[in-house]
């Protein structure tokens, strides 16, 4: 697909020159554009786990959206808002209401950011085998879906869904901006239950992959039909005012994030909770034992969900050590924020790289007297002023000497992200997550350790011990 000659987006060009001629209190504009194109197949589950496809569809979608920049009489404030735009309508309607809209939400000037002096570099942004043949990688995938289920043994699947897309992304603005990148994203769904029924105890699970590589499909329908097995024998976990816990990527992605958000420079200028350089991410004393933690923000990993060539604003997106041994090296600033706070813009932007630790999974789980591992949580909520964090257990196991226990659902678990950080221990084990982003959840990628044991400020609610 070629921006240049697309129809939408020249008549969008052509409309602004002749609205900002007759318009002179609108400065700038900044346009995002995205057209997609996917396949959707959803699956329903047969006898012995064979799947039928009941709806195969191909579908492609244009975004469009435009900012306009209005700066005060006195150059002081500037005005902008932001809308959709859709082409098949009046376009100088469209662009006189986010004109009108702009003069009503203004705020301290800012320059927008500069043009680069260089040549945006080569991401690996998207998977090639989905770019280039997008509808028969979308079937070998089906077909891979379809035998693995097969396989299965004292389980029942009831659905799936899977979701290839292939996005061809734009970026432009007024000061010459004009950024290109093309992303790939899958997403599958499978929902079980334990064979033979009834369904009272199905176990939904989803993934996002960016590409084939990250496209472990098998190994996930194999963990589902293990969650769904687990799950029928699951008790309450019991409650502790001072736990131990084993928490996988997905937990420790989701701190990680959370954390290295009050890195943002924006959170400074906000006035609300956040780190400088120098600051220590843990509150109060490490406890012996523990590990410390490095991170660093990475844009040009191949295949992972923040991997781009350029930020939001049209900058070069920038690769940097943020955190080495629980110790703020430097914020994240982009143009707008360094203006507004006097610091030099530095664009860093892109995946989670966290440093490893030294032990095995096994090792993490012997290294206490009881610790209970969360395989799934039903919604890890973290508080981004605070940093608390809370979920109910949706499944988990419980372990004493490194020895397995019981299987856990339900009660509460909460904790600090930086009052955990005085006593962790990583595992040696990595993977990489990428969560592509949507309604609920910001984008990310994360490449890490698979687990991580904390042992401080940790609390479970669950049953009594006598219960």
């Amino acid at each position: 697909m070629k921006w240049n000659d697309h129809p939408a987006l020249r008549a969008l060009h052509q409309s602004l020159t002749r609205y900002m001629a007759e318009h002179a209190d609108v400065a700038d504009w900044q346009i995002r554009a995205q057209y997609s194109e996917g396949c959707q197949s959803l699956l329903l589950g047969t006898a012995g786990n064979a799947l039928s496809v009941y709806q195969d569809r191909s579908v492609d979608d244009l975004a469009l959206s435009l900012t306009l920049y209005c700066p005060s009489p006195d150059g002081t404030l500037l005005g902008s808002s932001s809308g959709s735009i859709d082409p098949r309508a009046n376009l100088n309607e469209q662009l006189a209401l986010i004109h009108s809209s702009a003069l009503l939400a203004m705020n301290p000037f800012y320059p927008l950011a500069d043009k680069p002096t260089g040549d945006y570099p080569k991401v690996e942004s998207g998977d090639a085998r989905l770019v280039n043949h997008l509808g028969q990688t979308h079937a070998d995938l089906i077909a891979r879906i379809a035998a693995h289920s097969l396989t299965l043994q004292a389980v029942q699947i009831n659905s799936a869904e899977l979701f290839s897309n292939v996005h061809h992304q734009l970026l432009q603005s007024s000061n010459g901006i004009d950024a290109r990148k093309v992303s790939t994203d899958l997403y599958f769904e499978v929902a079980m239950e334990r064979a033979p029924g009834p369904n009272d105890q199905e176990v939904l699970k989803y993934w996002h992959f960016v590409g084939l590589d990250d496209a472990d499909l098998e190994a996930k329908l194999d963990a589902v039909a293990i969650e769904t097995l687990m799950t029928v024998a699951a008790e309450l976990p019991p409650s502790r005012d001072q736990a131990t816990i084993l928490i996988d990527s997905y937990g420790i992605s989701k701190l990680v994030a959370a954390l290295v958000n009050q890195l943002d420079a924006a959170s400074e200028f906000a006035k609300g909770p956040h780190l400088l350089p120098g600051d220590s991410v843990l509150t109060g004393t490490p406890q012996a034992g523990t590990d410390q933690l490095s991170v660093s923000v990475d844009p040009s990993l191949a295949q992972m969900a923040k991997s781009s060539p350029f930020t939001a604003e049209g900058l070069i997106a920038q690769k940097a050590e943020v955190i080495v041994n629980n110790q703020v090296l430097t914020q994240l600033i982009d143009a707008r924020m360094a203006h507004y706070l006097g610091k030099a813009v530095n664009g860093i932007s892109g995946n989670l790289v966290v440093n490893s630790g030294s032990l095995s999974k096994a090792e993490l789980l012997s290294s206490a007297k009881e610790v209970i591992e969360i395989l799934d949580f039903s919604s890890l909520l973290v508080n981004a002023a605070t940093l608390t964090w809370s979920s109910e257990i949706k499944l988990g196991r419980l372990y004493r000497q490194g020895q397995f226990v019981a299987t856990l659902k339900g009660g509460i678990v909460s904790g600090n992200v930086r009052a955990s950080l005085g006593g962790f221990k990583f595992s040696a084990q990595r993977v990489k997550r990428n969560t592509v982003g949507g309604y609920f959840e910001a984008a990310s990628g994360y490449d890490g350790p698979e687990h991580m044991l904390i042992w401080t400020g940790i609390q479970i609610a669950g049953q009594a011990e006598n219960s």
